[in-house]
């Protein structure tokens, strides 16, 4: 008698395992579904997002592709600007943040390419002022005939874009 329950407790065990092992398996892929979709998510926060159908063809160009840089920025128009003694060129910007953290500051440099891709001039950049979650701030900076080369560069091209390299942040967050 004895050995019919010893018997039926070794043919369930392995049953039972069967089970448990099916069971886990399917937590296993639902766990593994959930995890997929947070990356996906966070990819996006990151600047995987589409840009903004105001910020054009230029904008796309500026921002590389699969870029996780988290301030872009777009160059909105260049204006000639005739002073009394010199020549210029007023550049118009626009910096965008593009996570969900706020910034108290950010720096990097500035890169000015031209239609074929060909750098026209580069800066360092600083911003101290807070740029929130989202949030977008123009910034107008000129050069002059002073720098006779870039000036040159700048009036020949017809479509420049722009792109914020090496960029560091300074947050409370």
């Amino acid at each position: 008698m004895a050995m019919k329950y010893i018997l039926a407790a070794a043919l369930l065990v392995p049953a039972c395992a069967v089970l448990a092992q099916e069971n886990a398996a399917k937590r296993l892929t639902g766990l593994e579904k959930r995890v997929t979709k947070v990356e996906k998510r966070v990819t996006r926060l990151e600047g995987g997002a589409a840009l903004p159908a105001a910020a054009g063809k230029r904008a796309e160009a500026a921002r590389p592709k699969g870029s996780a840089a988290p301030i872009a920025v777009y160059f909105r128009k260049k204006k000639q600007v005739l002073g009394q003694a010199k020549l210029g060129i007023k550049l118009y910007l626009e910096f965008e943040n593009l996570t969900a953290r706020r910034y108290n500051a950010f720096s990097g440099t500035l890169v000015f390419k031209n239609e074929t891709g060909t750098v026209i001039w580069s800066r360092p950049y600083g911003h101290g002022e807070p740029l929130g979650p989202g949030e977008r701030v123009e910034v107008t900076m000129g050069i002059l005939s002073d720098q006779p080369k870039e000036y040159l560069k700048f009036v020949k091209a017809r479509d420049v874009t722009v792109s914020l390299e090496k960029q560091e942040f300074y947050s409370a967050d």
